[in-house]
């Protein structure tokens, strides 16, 4: 356990925090990523001693920010954030009690999109009338109903479960997985939203997703680089999802170190998603079986080339329902 979690109960723990999402319009001039490096600096020195977290995005020219914590210190430290001249028009959306969900000081997020600063505002307006007409969101259906474009499928159904399914794809090498999502977003004509996410130390990583209808569901297919797995941000939405999809390597170290931050990202959650490995060869899922199994962790096993997509989505069916296992898995 990291000491972030052994000192302030992350990851589910008893107790409640304070919970707040903030929407803002940005006030940025210069690079946007230096900038949150400033705000990241200022966060974790400031913040962690007080055992509050936080996860910042920047989107089509707005911050949108989650804060947990001590109710005190969350309530002080947004009266300084208010001030703060790199940005302003601060309207809350979310407010709760509830279980820590962010399990480390920081997270941070940029999207690319093509939705303009109007279009932002407009989703932060209608999540505004929602939640004012009494609609109540959990802090990452908050956070994914702000952070979608209006012209993706299922946009404003984020909290509907039986709607809208997600799976998060990751590769042990390679960007196989970002192929994944390029190849479906060419197939269902619609866009792949790209993001850079990042912790309190770490350095940037990739992590991309399309949405699409299938088989009545909304799906939101996300590609993971697999260093990302244990941000807390990443973890935050792991209970979100219904697979964690691995496309595993010839290189059985490559697959080994895939699985101990997988198992690593999943170790606190109740709910856990199921675990499918794709790969060519049948030798390659028994480790990753075998270590799966060990911690209580459901896992199917799928034969199919990981750099290849449409062998891959094939593999997957008959995705995205929670309890299917895919068409083509091989028992282990």
């Amino acid at each position: 356990m990291h000491r972030w979690e052994e000192e302030h109960g992350a990851g589910g723990a008893e107790g409640e925090v304070a919970r707040i999402i903030y929407a803002s319009r940005a006030a940025v001039r210069e690079s946007v990523y230096a900038e949150m490096e400033k705000i990241r600096a200022s966060a974790v020195r400031h913040n962690e001693p007080e055992g509050v977290a936080t996860a910042l995005l920047h989107q089509s020219g707005w911050f949108v920010q989650w804060k947990e914590g001590p109710r005190d210190a969350v309530r002080r430290i947004m009266e300084r954030v208010a001030a703060d001249p790199r940005h302003h028009d601060l309207r809350v959306v979310h407010s709760s009690r509830g279980p820590r969900l962010l399990s480390g000081p920081w997270s941070m997020a940029i999207a690319r999109g093509r939705d303009s600063v109007m279009d932002m505002e407009r989703r932060v307006l209608a999540l505004k009338r929602d939640t004012d007409a009494g609609a109540a969101f959990s802090p990452p259906a908050t956070w994914r109903r702000l952070s979608t474009p209006l012209r993706h499928p299922g946009a404003m159904r984020q909290q509907d479960d039986e709607s809208f399914r997600r799976v998060l794809v990751c590769a042990a090498e390679g960007t196989w997985s970002f192929a994944l999502t390029d190849w479906l977003a060419r197939r269902h004509g619609t866009d792949v939203v790209h993001r850079r996410f990042a912790g309190a130390q770490s350095t940037d990583v990739a992590t991309d997703y399309v949405d699409f209808v299938h088989d009545g569901h909304v799906l939101r297919v996300i590609a993971m680089a697999r260093h990302g797995l244990l941000l807390p941000l990443t973890r935050a939405f792991l209970p979100d999802y219904s697979h964690l999809v691995l496309l595993l390597s010839a290189d059985a170290d490559a697959n080994a170190r895939l699985m101990v931050r997988v198992l690593e990202a999943l170790r606190p959650l109740p709910r856990p998603p199921s675990l499918l490995g794709i790969a060519r060869q049948p030798h390659s899922h028994i480790e990753p079986a075998a270590l799966a199994r060990r911690v209580g962790l459901d896992y199917a096993a799928a034969l199919a080339d990981p750099s290849h997509p449409a062998g891959c989505w094939e593999a997957m069916q008959p995705l995205p329902g929670a309890d299917a296992q895919p068409a083509r898995a091989c028992a282990q």
